[in-house]
């Protein structure tokens, strides 16, 4: 019993949905904001993203371990802030002095953790080569001749030749005319200079000796390299050429004792410090065949961070010192702090102590270093000592020196320091006194202090004082009025000095046509002092007296005023009716009060001769609205039945057939969205006295079309179609046999008749649905046959039902425009 009732509700549901009606409204609310909330909202905005040190570092015993980053602030104190550090790829895209201009605060500990290796960038980029030597080097007079270097001999004069030479395994040239000639271990100008003199015996001939392509040779670079091996280089390279084909020193490797060996023996010691910071490349020193470049394990480093201007970690010499080791970082920036340098220092293999260093005459002492020391330059932390701080609605906020004797007219001079819609009554001076330096406000009246300068009024300053001037709309946030009723644009308007009623009607655009010249009306509130009490009063005005600024009417408005102004008496707003189809003048009519659809028909001239009354579709915006709304609520009174069936199914029955009705759940809501609200309203125009008293409403449309002459047979049969009108089809019967019959799957029972004006046709006691009979625009549906013993199926299948009815509805009402508009 329960499934049935259940049953008889969604069927007969979309038929009585499209004549309910749902009243709306809006509610608007307005909160007000606390004085006191204010002034600590501005404190907390000019605060923002900054920390507290004491609270950051509460219950900690070594503040100076963590890696944090103290940075200044324009309200709080240098020494009490830390700011955010920033990740290693952003500060080593930054150089010192970058770092100082945007106020960063540098402190060595956060930086720890991003040092780089001092030198090693240098090599980052080269490849590990194989190379031979180029031809576009120009030869030094010094270079040694030697086996397979190529020597070119240009004659000119009585002879003309030119001769490309090899240096034989004797060490000879073999010139023509001449024979061989020894040059194997002369240096290039000795050998330049012995073959001209040779040539020039020639009687008539000039010469010219240059080297061509010249030798290769090979050396060992070992150690600690990136690519240690054997490479054939040019004979002109030096150790730091050598090293670049290797891809440079390792992470381990020494960059500052680099060994030559020749003949196994030490030749030199290479310092590439020496080159990368003075630009020394030992470049006299030649590489020769069999030499051993030998990089050997760093053995001492340190690290240099803070605030210097290079820092890295650093390998460091014997008897280094620590004026030495901050010259290597480039000296200290001019933002370090120079009292304490401090040292982190391994001691005996034991343990690690801090040792502060301390300057004498703001110069770094000579100091020994120890291997493994981290060196760290801290920052100034106290900066801007000798500033007061203005910020808020002023024209230049900012820092501002401090002079002994100052006051605060000495940094707000006078009104025209300030912004517009400055509060002038209240402005406040944050300020830190010793020994705890609490943030204590001290209040003033702005105005006052503006007026009697160098008075007890003008307050005096102390270093670090924090000002903040307020903005008007602090204190009365919501300084607007609002506008309603016949004007061009409705709605709030900011308040603005000495405004009146007919200031704000010209910000709204000013009247529409439908004003009412004497019914204004203006709501304040006001405030009884004795019960305190707020209460609102209306106060009358003539309209067209206030736009003539009448001072009795044009009144001035105050905060929170609301002006409304009435329209004309009688005034209504034109409606319009739309006529399509086959009328004698179809078109758009003015509406006028109360009337009917009948009487509107005789305006149009009444319908064509070929006009088809009983397919005319009446739709109206208001019932379109309706339906959408009772779309929705059907649509979730139909998920909630459907949830509680799913969950008793899955109870009873079991999870697949759960599984199975979500699935069709599913599909019915799909098709639910699809659902399209007409509006339609049907009307028999065949019937007088329906369209007699039918009064209309603005939006209202009706459409006629012309003579049908078909009827569409759909549903299950063997051949769904559409048929011309034909006297030997009359009744339902013969159409459904036109179209093939019905299937094993039809329910004829429930066969039922869509007619061409929207009204439904079914089986009844007094009549059978196969002998109806059948007019033009009829549609006959012949329905699937559903039969299960599962009821929660039967549920699901005739909701199923209900929509492919609404479907229907859908296309009948499609095809009827179609046809008009063909």
């Amino acid at each position: 019993m329960r499934y049935r009732m259940l049953l008889c509700c969604l069927v007969l549901f979309p038929v009585a949905y499209a004549y309910a009606q749902i009243p709306t409204d809006a509610l608007k609310n307005i909160s007000p904001q606390a004085q006191q909330q204010l002034i600590r909202q501005q404190l907390s905005g000019q605060k923002s993203g900054k920390l507290d040190v004491n609270e950051l570092l509460k219950g900690k015993k070594d503040p100076l371990s963590d890696s944090v980053a103290v940075n200044d602030s324009l309200l709080e104190s240098d020494s009490t802030e830390i700011d955010k550090v920033e990740k290693p790829s952003e500060l080593d895209s930054l150089m010192i002095y970058e770092r100082i201009v945007r106020g960063d605060t540098i402190h060595p500990d956060s930086m720890l953790k991003s040092l780089k290796i001092f030198g090693h960038k240098m090599f980052e980029r080269s490849r590990p080569v194989t190379f031979t030597p180029s031809e576009n080097i120009s030869i030094p007079p010094n270079y040694v001749i030697n086996v397979d270097d190529e020597i070119i001999v240009l004659l000119w004069g009585r002879i003309n030749e030119e001769y490309n030479l090899k240096v034989g395994r004797d060490g000879t040239v073999n010139i023509p005319r001449l024979g061989p000639v020894p040059v194997a271990g002369l240096p290039f100008s000795t050998m330049q200079s012995n073959l001209l003199s040779r040539i020039e015996q020639i009687e008539g001939v000039s010469a010219s000796i240059s080297v061509g392509t010249m030798r290769t040779i090979g050396v060992f670079i070992v150690g600690e390299v990136k690519t240690p091996g054997y490479y054939t280089i040019s004979p002109l390279s030096n150790i730091t050429n050598a090293l670049f084909a290797a891809g440079g020193p390792s992470r381990n490797g020494s960059m500052r004792n680099i060994q030559l060996k020749r003949n196994r023996e030490l030749v030199a010691t290479v310092d590439l410090y020496d080159f990368m910071i003075n630009g020394n490349d030992k470049s006299s020193l030649r590489l020769q065949a069999g030499d051993v470049i030998h990089v050997p394990v760093v053995s001492k480093m340190v690290a240099v961070t803070g605030n210097v201007r290079r820092s890295a970690l650093y390998e460091l010499k014997d008897n280094e010192t620590l004026d030495k080791v901050i010259d290597l970082a480039g000296g200290i920036s001019p933002a370090a702090w120079t009292n304490i340098i401090q040292i982190e220092r391994f001691t005996m293999n034991h343990e690690q102590v801090v040792v502060d260093i301390d300057t004498l005459d703001d110069e770094i002492p000579s100091v020994p270093i120890a291997d493994g020391d981290i060196i760290k330059v801290f920052p100034i932390l106290e900066k801007s000592s000798n500033a007061v701080y203005l910020s808020g609605n002023v024209l230049r906020p900012g820092k501002y020196e401090f002079k002994d004797g100052m006051r605060l007219c000495g940094v707000i001079p006078d009104y025209k320091a300030l912004l517009p819609t400055t509060y002038l009554d209240y402005a406040i001076i944050i300020r830190q006194d010793p020994p705890r330096y609490l943030d204590r406000i001290v209040s003033f009246n702005l105005k006052e202090a503006l007026d009697n300068p160098q008075s007890d009024k003008d307050v005096p300053l102390q270093p670090r004082d924090q000002i903040i001037v307020y903005k008007l709309d602090y204190f009365e946030p919501d300084r607007t009025v609002e506008i309603g009723g016949s004007v061009t644009t409705a709605g709030k308007y900011e308040l603005l000095e000495n405004m009146k009623i007919r200031d704000l009607v010209l910000q709204a655009g000013g009247l529409q046509e439908n004003a009412s010249l004497t019914r204004g009306e203006l709501y304040r509130r006001n405030l009884d002092q004795n019960s305190d009490l707020i209460s609102t009063v209306k106060i009358g005005f003539c309209v067209e007296c206030a736009m003539n600024d009448d001072p009795e009417h044009n009144l001035e408005l105050s905060r929170l005023d609301r002006v409304y102004i009435r329209q004309k008496l009688g005034w209504e707003d034109e409606r319009r009716v739309t006529l399509v189809g086959q009328f004698a003048y179809p078109g758009t009519y003015v509406l006028f009060e109360g009337e009917t659809l009948e009487k509107l028909i005789e305006r149009a001239g009444g319908f064509s001769e070929d006009a088809y009354l009983k397919a005319a579709v009446f739709t109206r915006v208001s019932v379109k609205e309706i339906e959408k709304k009772h779309l929705q609520k059907y649509r979730f009174q139909m998920e909630k039945d459907l949830s509680g069936l799913s969950n008793e199914i899955a109870s009873i029955e079991g999870v697949a057939e759960a599984q199975a009705l979500l699935k069709q759940q599913t599909a019915l809501q799909n098709r639910q969205l699809d659902s399209i609200a007409s509006g339609r309203v049907v009307i028999d125009l065949t019937n007088q006295q329906s369209i007699t008293d039918f009064v209309l409403e603005d939006g209202d449309t009706l459409l006629v079309p012309r003579n049908l002459n078909t009827v569409s047979v759909l549903g299950e049969v063997y051949n769904p179609s559409t048929f011309k009108i034909s006297n030997d089809l009359r009744v339902v019967s013969q159409y459904i046999e036109a179209a093939g019959g019905v299937k094993s799957t039809s329910d004829i029972k429930h066969t039922y008749i869509i007619r061409a004006n929207g009204a439904i046709v079914t089986n009844n006691r007094r009549s059978r649905i196969m002998n109806a009979g059948i007019e033009p625009g009829d549609a006959v549906v012949v329905p699937q046959r559903i039969k299960y013993t599962n009821p929660h199926k039967i549920f699901v299948e005739t909701v199923d039902a209900i929509f492919k009815i609404s479907s229907l509805l859908t296309a009948v009402i499609t095809m009827i425009v179609l046809i008009q508009d063909n």
